[in-house]
């Protein structure tokens, strides 16, 4: 019973504290979550349950942010992300995904390493450009569960603000969940327990979006890319040694 309490406890808290990161930087939930929710239930039932908090937290950042979403950006990348989730989630089932998510840590450190260099400063990302980074981040979520990270520098170099980022983002991430949550539907991947739990979590992730967008609107932008900057590497670092 009381190992029972503390397994209850430990997600409740990496899951409050990594929506609530979420609601300020727009990304880094899941991988806050993730590592505590596999250690107690395994990958195959972990990443499920996450991307039906996933998909709640997404579209209530998108909510409280919803004055600043940039549709035009949110149809780019929705085209390129959502059919390859679907196809990646199928993968999912069957792929022992460790050396991937390995790799995926070296390149969101040389991605920070190269976003920091002054040349960056001048390169946009063109609308069209939303198409292939939404298909390689709905490829990466649809395997591991974690689509913020590898699409952030992205956004930011488009000029989004840092409310338009995170709604605009938000919503795209949002709509990755939902061909995942379908494919894990199909192949069982789901119980009543783990779809409840997913459920809770989601209603956490709430709270962290309006506490998120409190404590936004109280920091400077460079200290929010500095945050950003921080997470993206420790995620990074984090995947690298992930066991």
């Amino acid at each position: 019973m009381l190992e029972e309490t503390f397994k209850i406890a430990a997600v409740i808290f990496a899951s409050f504290v990594g929506f609530t990161v979420s609601g300020v930087v727009g990304m880094g939930g899941g991988l806050i979550a993730l590592p505590v929710l596999i250690w107690f239930f395994g990958v195959k039932e972990a990443i499920p349950l996450l991307s039906i908090a996933q998909f709640i937290g997404s579209i209530s950042r998108a909510y409280v942010h919803k004055d600043t979403i940039d549709w035009k950006v949110v149809s780019y990348f929705a085209a390129g992300s959502v059919p390859v989730a679907l196809i990646a989630s199928f993968i999912f089932v069957s792929i022992n995904s460790t050396v991937i998510v390995r790799i995926l840590g070296g390149m969101l450190i040389l991605m920070v390493i190269y976003s920091r260099l002054p040349g960056w400063k001048s390169f946009r990302l063109p609308l069209w450009g939303f198409v292939p980074i939404g298909s390689a981040t709905g490829f990466i979520s649809g395997l591991f569960g974690i689509p913020g990270p590898f699409a952030t520098v992205f956004y930011l170099s488009y000029g989004l603000g840092a409310s338009a980022y995170i709604a605009t983002s938000s919503v795209g991430y949002g709509l990755i969940q939902l061909p995942k949550i379908l494919v894990f539907g199909i192949d069982g991947l789901f119980t009543i327990q783990s779809a409840s739990i997913g459920i809770g979590l989601g209603i956490i992730s709430i709270l962290g979006a309006y506490l998120g967008k409190m404590i936004l609107g109280r920091i400077p932008e460079k200290v929010f890319t500095n945050l950003i900057t921080i997470i993206l590497l420790a995620s990074g670092i984090s995947l690298i040694l992930e066991p």
